[in-house]
């Protein structure tokens, strides 16, 4: 008797603790993260969906009227007793955006220059190499000499020229993290200048596409990836820059094994649409001119983050030809579940027969494509897939909202 007891109290208890585990929503807490940026309709919607098992205290945290999202405390809480999570939600103020497509011609600037390179300087010593001593490496980015802001190779010269040969202190970055040491000019005897031994950028030039423009200010996303150095493969560093709407003259078609490519033009320092600010893992951005061809016109679109994203039938905008955006079929093969931010949100692939038959599928310079399903944006393209020109990555517009 005591034995039936027994496991009618453990079957009891079992049944119990799937029926309490069947009504926590491990999918929706899953694809959740502290600071998760959402639509005001995919937060509105998470606290209908959940209210009547879930508790759902949403208290608002102070914030400016000016400030671009909202930010809320969110806990889970099972019958109001059991706490279960405790959430940071910020929800967009603007639920709409205008929407992009636009080939655009980026020219960057960077904080700083970097270096790409190194040569030796022939002294009456020999050949001597300063970078070697100096604990500078390629990819390193220079933004002292002496205390001297450096933006440029003018600056550069201009500390060499009051240079007597000393030590000069160098304040520099690498990966981000900044650090200090000193580098010795070396007399060039066919010059007879100081000089450094260092091969140097501080500029880059790229090809994208409008992701979106924020219809109340002005900024614009695009890309959904950084603009990488040419020489060093490292992210390259803004202090100022341009962009500005680019002709699309041809493009070289992708196939297996080999990237495709388009073809855009525009004029270095004619017709500036705007300036771009920040260059990140996201994308590149910046704000737009009032009178901005890339803004006027634009029709408004609702906005949708990984929570709206589902595979499926979906398109995305893109120019291939001229300047004009065309809209192509895709399909959503894969939404991963993101706790964190990273580049690779969903795996997409173009089923459009034009659009391959013209481009082979994704090439370079669609990145940034807006991407939509079910009449919002959800997205941005970003990667191709070497091996398949008709398959690519996509970013979760979560992660660019909020740059």
């Amino acid at each position: 008797m005591k034995r039936k007891t027994k496991f009618l109290v453990f079957s009891v208890i079992c049944l119990l603790f799937i029926f309490f585990s069947a009504l926590i929503p491990y999918q929706t807490l899953l694809a959740l993260n502290n600071g998760v940026v959402l639509t005001k309709q995919e937060f509105e919607e998470l606290i209908n969906k959940n209210n009547n098992l879930i508790n759902i205290n949403s208290v608002l945290a102070d914030s400016d009227d000016n400030e671009k999202i909202n930010e809320y405390v969110v806990k889970f809480k099972l019958f109001n007793l059991f706490n279960i999570k405790n959430l940071k939600v910020n929800v967009v103020k603007n639920d709409s955006v205008l929407l992009g497509g636009d080939c655009i011609g980026l020219n960057l600037s960077s904080k700083g220059v970097v270096i790409v390179g190194s040569n030796y300087i022939i002294t009456k010593n020999g050949n001597i190499s300063p970078i070697e001593k100096s604990g500078l490496l390629n990819g390193d980015v220079i933004t002292h000499l002496n205390d001297v802001e450096i933006k440029n190779i003018d600056d550069i010269n201009s500390v060499l020229k009051n240079s007597d040969g000393s030590e000069i202190k160098v304040s520099a970055k690498r990966k981000g993290e900044e650090f200090i040491t000193t580098i010795k000019p070396e007399l060039d005897v066919q010059t007879d200048s100081y000089k450094l031994g260092i091969w140097i950028r501080d500029d880059a030039m790229g090809v994208g596409t409008l992701t979106f423009v924020n219809p109340e200010t002005l900024r614009f996303a695009s890309l959904g990836h950084p603009i990488a150095d040419a020489d060093t493969g490292e992210n390259f560093e803004v202090g100022s820059g341009e962009v500005y709407k680019c002709n699309v003259v041809g493009v070289k078609k992708g196939r297996r094994g080999v990237p495709g490519e388009i073809l855009g033009l525009f004029m270095q320092g004619k017709n500036v649409q705007g300036t771009v600010e920040k260059n990140c893992s996201y994308g590149v951005y910046g704000n737009l001119n009032e009178t901005s061809e890339l803004a006027l016109g634009k029709s408004e679109i609702k906005i949708g983050g990984r929570l709206t994203a589902k595979p499926g039938k979906a398109t995305i905008l893109s120019c291939i030809n001229g300047t004009d955006i065309e809209e192509f079929e895709i399909e959503l093969i894969k939404t991963n579940y993101q706790t964190g931010s990273a580049s690779k949100s969903m795996v997409i692939k173009v089923v459009d027969k034009d659009l391959i038959s013209r481009t082979g599928g994704i090439v370079q310079g669609m990145s940034g494509s807006p991407i939509i399903q079910d009449g919002k944006i959800i997205g941005a393209v970003t990667h191709v897939f070497v091996n398949d020109p008709t398959k690519g990555f996509g970013l979760y517009l979560d992660w660019m909202l909020n740059e």
